[in-house]
C-alpha cells in the first residue's frame, strides 16, 4: 500500500512539472536568436468615420522576423517587413451634368514596418510550439498614392494624387498587433495577426489603417 501511494505522488508531481513545462518553462532557450523570412498576404481597410464605404485592399506583407530568446517561453518579436495597406471603393457620381458615371476610388498604401512585440511561446514539443504575441508597430510610408478613375459608355479617364506630398497624409504611423502563429520542425511556420492603427491616415480625417494578415514562414 506505502509503495502505491508512493508511486501515485511521484506520477502526480511529474504531471505537474510536466503541466509547469508546457505553460511555462524559464529556462534558458536552446536559441538566443532565432532569424526568419516571412511572406504574408494582406486584407486591409480603412477604419473610422465613414469608413463603411470602403472595401478592402488586397496585397502582399514580406520580410524578415527576428526572435530574441529570453527564456523558453518568453521573447521578443521583431523585424522589417514590407506592408501593403489602403482601401477601394466603387460606385457611381455625378460628373458635370452626367449622372451614373462608374466611378472607382482607391487609397493605395505601402510601408515599411518595424514591430515589437511581447511573444509568449506554448511548448508542444522540444521543436514545435504555438506563439502568441501583441504590442506596438512602427511604419514609414514608402509609396502613397489615391487613384480616381471615372468610366461613362464613351469615355475614361483616370488619374492619380501623391498622398504623402503635401496632401495632409502620415507618413508615419503606428500602432497595435495582435497575433499568433505555430512553428513545426523549428522551421515551417503559419500565423496570422490584426493590426489596428492608433495614428489617423491624415489631418482632419478620423479614419486608421487597419490589416488582417495571414502569412507563412521559414526559420533558419
Amino acid at each position: 500500500m506505502k509503495s502505491t501511494i508512493i508511486a501515485i505522488l511521484v506520477l502526480v508531481t511529474s504531471l505537474g512539472l510536466s503541466a509547469q513545462s508546457l505553460f511555462w518553462d524559464s529556462s534558458d532557450p536552446d536559441r538566443t536568436v532565432t532569424f526568419g523570412a516571412r511572406l504574408g498576404w494582406n486584407f486591409a481597410k480603412m477604419a473610422g468615420k465613414g469608413s463603411g464605404l470602403f472595401g478592402d485592399r488586397k496585397g502582399i506583407a514580406v520580410g524578415a522576423e527576428v526572435d530574441v530568446n529570453l527564456i523558453k517561453s518568453f521573447s521578443i518579436n521583431s523585424g522589417l517587413f514590407f506592408t501593403m495597406k489602403g482601401a477601394k471603393r466603387d460606385g457611381e457620381m455625378t460628373v458635370g451634368d452626367i449622372m451614373g458615371v462608374k466611378s472607382s476610388l482607391a487609397f493605395a498604401v505601402n510601408f515599411l514596418e518595424l514591430p515589437v512585440y511581447a511573444s509568449y511561446h506554448l511548448r508542444f514539443t522540444p521543436e514545435s510550439d504555438l506563439q502568441i504575441f501583441a504590442g506596438p508597430y512602427f511604419g514609414v510610408g514608402v509609396y502613397g498614392k489615391m487613384g480616381l478613375k471615372l468610366r461613362d459608355q464613351e469615355s475614361f479617364d483616370k488619374s492619380k494624387v501623391n498622398l504623402f506630398s503635401d496632401n495632409g497624409f502620415h507618413r508615419w504611423q503606428y500602432g497595435i498587433g495582435l497575433g499568433m502563429s505555430y512553428t513545426h520542425a523549428s522551421r515551417y511556420v503559419i500565423g496570422w495577426q490584426y493590426q489596428w492603427g492608433v495614428r489617423d491616415v491624415a489631418e482632419l480625417m478620423d479614419n486608421q489603417w487597419n490589416a488582417f494578415q495571414i502569412s507563412v514562414g521559414y526559420n533558419f
